[in-house]
């Protein structure tokens, strides 16, 4: 079995990857190399990185030197020589997942009568939030799968399982863009010299894993998507004014997540609707402006002295195992 050199380097990333989810030798340095990429990076995603970088490039590899596989690269070259019409589906299936994740986002707080700019945090039994500017809902269906399965992950790799119930039957759209989002991917590795193979195969697993954890807005895939641009948009022959395009296309991606912050932020105070509570809490430790009861739901309003981060990790320990789950509002400027 031929293979070349992008392919080794295929394999070399692979067996970091096994090396790093085997051992905790080498898991600060690899997230501390992967976090600006991954944004919040864990083992499990920086294992998945690798893991996906390897894959697309030994794959590509076998298309390109097997010759029972020669078939394939013959059609994929006739439909498309340069890859590019691949590129384009993919970018297609990605944008459509991430627009599918936000009408889930959306239709669990219509549900529940809340505003649809706000964090979603599932409590019972444990504790993973999700909003419109950072979505797990697709990560969790994978996450439940995990669970039932048992031992499939490392125990300090959070997998969102328990968003689970309030994302499906819509949660299982991932199960059909995520493989054809990887396999028009990786067709459109086709062409191009060894370096344009390799940064578009890291193109490819960032924004992947976007896709799946974090969404539209999340940092790698709006890293990841905006190399897909640059790649799809700019020619053989570079000239500088062909990344005006692509740039500006990714801009007006980010920028559209910026508005949504802005409009869902509220600097007064948290907003906070508690799901079902079914077990006395203590909120001394906070500085409750108001508390009342609409239905099912308890409404507490409490300062923004504290950090959103600080807040959110603090009521996670306060509703765990006591409700069903809360909605809160946010406060952008916290994070400065």
């Amino acid at each position: 079995m031929k293979i070349d050199k992008t392919g080794l380097f295929g394999v070399i990333l692979i067996l970091v990857g096994l090396i790093v989810y085997a051992t905790s030798s080498l898991d600060q340095l690899v997230m501390m190399i992967t976090w600006p990429l991954l944004s919040g990076s864990s083992e499990g995603k920086a294992v998945l990185f690798m893991m996906l970088i390897g894959s697309f490039l030994i794959l590509n590899s076998l298309i390109n030197t097997n010759r029972f596989l020669a078939p394939v690269n013959e059609k994929t070259t006739e439909y498309s020589p340069d890859g590019k019409k691949f590129l384009k589906w993919t970018i297609l299936i990605i944008l459509l997942t991430c627009l599918v994740g936000l009408l889930i986002e959306f239709s669990i707080r219509f549900k529940y009568g809340v505003s649809p700019l706000t964090i979603f945090v599932s409590t019972n039994p444990t504790s993973t939030t999700t909003s419109p500017m950072h979505t797990h809902v697709f990560k969790s269906v994978f996450g439940h799968i995990a669970d039932t399965m048992g031992g499939l992950v490392p125990e300090n790799v959070h997998t969102g399982g328990s968003l689970y119930p309030e994302v499906i039957p819509g949660g299982y759209f991932i199960f059909i863009t995520l493989p054809l989002a990887y396999i028009t991917g990786l067709l459109s590795l086709n062409m191009g010299k060894d370096i344009y193979r390799v940064i578009l195969a890291f193109a490819l697993a960032l924004a992947l894993i976007g896709m799946v954890d974090g969404g539209l807005y999340s940092q790698p895939l709006l890293i990841g998507l905006g190399l897909l641009f640059i790649l799809y948009f700019v020619k053989k022959h570079f000239q500088f004014r062909q990344l005006i395009l692509p740039l500006a296309l990714i801009f007006l991606v980010a920028l559209s997540g910026l508005a949504l912050e802005l409009a869902g932020n509220n600097s007064s105070y948290h907003e906070i609707k508690v799901l079902n509570q079914f077990e006395p809490v203590d909120l001394s430790g906070y500085n409750v402006l108001s508390t009342e009861m609409q239905g099912n739901m308890t409404v507490i309003r409490i300062d923004t002295s504290q950090s959103d981060k600080t807040t959110l990790e603090s009521l996670f320990k306060t509703y765990e195992g006591r409700a069903d789950g809360f909605f809160i509002t946010w406060n952008f400027f916290s994070y400065f």
